[in-house]
């Protein structure tokens, strides 16, 4: 189903980035780690990837005394990784959950060193076991669109230039919200205390966020840790507030596109940890993105939405749903319909080309 609309402009809009560091991110991180392990470890063993999705990652926030100059943790914080996963003979899960939780950590987070994860996953129902490589093992929706909007393009850069300021971690939060044309931005930010020695010191590097901020996004209206109160301030040990400050679970942070904009379609899909081979959660997700970008780059084209929506146990290429939305200043034509309808069909084709991305690691779904 194709339709049309004229492209409008809204008067206000929403965007939002949690950073790499961020609890949430850093449980979409972790279930993607231990996903990609666990497809190498059924593809070295068995040949091919069996039944996992390990979506149900739980970080549980430790707790740290941070002090200018340098500071402890006192209780590490827990990583605990739920979900379903098919057990290899060749190694243990707990193992493979240990090991990509550190590849991922290691990745991501400087100063983070101690850490505890406790397994949970266990083996999936027979019935979805059996649907690997057979059809759809869920009944979802993928949803993507583009292209995206300046304010969305900014907030998605931001946290680049933040993290270029000495004495920053990486867990960071953006938020911004325009109205016509007035930006205004929040942003959050873990300071890593052994590089803050002073209160003046911690003023001067907020100051200095700021001004990359300011520099990049050409708005004077930025606010940078915004709850800071006399000596209550965003100072972690470690850069990430997972050491005492916040918690984190899969799929409650940026969509597959990397940022949260609610005044756009989303779905509610968690896309981390679903094995690539047949849950659509995932799959669809990245198929309705990649198909809205291409379309959207036809002629007259200003945006475009994807909808596909999956029946569990049908082929994957079959979905319930396949629906397009195209928003700009042209006539659907006859000739439009099947430009795009073979945008949709070459994707759906190409199902099990995103299987080695995914594997690899070269796919970003967060």
């Amino acid at each position: 189903m194709i339709t049309l609309q004229k492209y409008t402009s809204t008067p206000f809009e929403v965007v939002e980035r949690k950073g790499l560091g961020h609890p949430d991110t850093l449980a979409d991180g972790i279930s993607e780690s231990i996903s990609r392990e666990l497809c190498r470890h059924y593809l070295e063993e068995f040949g091919q990837i069996l039944h996992h999705n390990v979506d149900k990652v739980l970080i549980i926030a430790g707790k740290s005394q941070p002090e200018f100059g340098g500071g402890k943790v006192l209780i590490p914080p827990s990583i605990v990784v739920g979900g379903r996963a098919t057990k290899p003979s060749g190694k243990a899960l707990d193992e493979i959950f240990n090991q990509a939780v550190a590849s991922h950590f290691q990745k991501i987070l400087k100063n983070l060193k101690d850490y505890r994860v406790e397994p949970r996953a266990e083996e999936g129902a027979p019935e979805l076991r059996s649907l690997i490589g057979r059809g759809a093992n869920d009944t979802s929706i993928g949803i993507g669109f583009a292209s995206l909007d300046p304010v969305e393009r900014l907030v998605l850069d931001l946290e680049k230039e933040i993290g270029s300021v000495r004495g920053v971690g990486e867990d960071n939060k953006v938020m911004a919200v325009r109205i016509d044309d007035d930006l205004k931005i929040v942003v959050a930010v873990a300071m890593v205390s052994k590089y803050i020695n002073s209160m003046q010191d911690y003023q001067e590097t907020k100051a200095r966020v700021k001004d990359a901020v300011v520099k990049r996004s050409k708005t004077e209206d930025v606010s940078v840790n915004s709850a800071d109160s006399g000596s209550n301030i965003f100072l972690t040990v470690t850069g990430t507030s997972i050491e005492m400050g916040d918690d984190g679970a899969t799929g409650r942070g940026n969509r597959g596109n990397g940022i949260i904009t609610p005044m756009r379609p989303m779905t509610m899909e968690a896309i981390a940890g679903k094995n690539p081979v047949s849950h659509v959660g995932k799959i669809y997700n990245v198929l309705a993105e990649r198909m809205a970008k291409e379309i959207a780059e036809l002629e007259e084209v200003q945006e475009a939405y994807v909808t596909l929506v999956s029946k569990i146990g049908s082929p994957i290429d079959k979905p319930l749903l396949r629906g397009v939305r195209i928003c700009g200043d042209l006539e659907l034509s006859a000739s439009k319909e099947a430009m795009i309808d073979s945008v949709i069909d070459y994707w759906l084709e190409r199902t099990d080309d995103l299987v080695e991305e995914f594997v690899k690691g070269k796919l970003t779904v967060y």
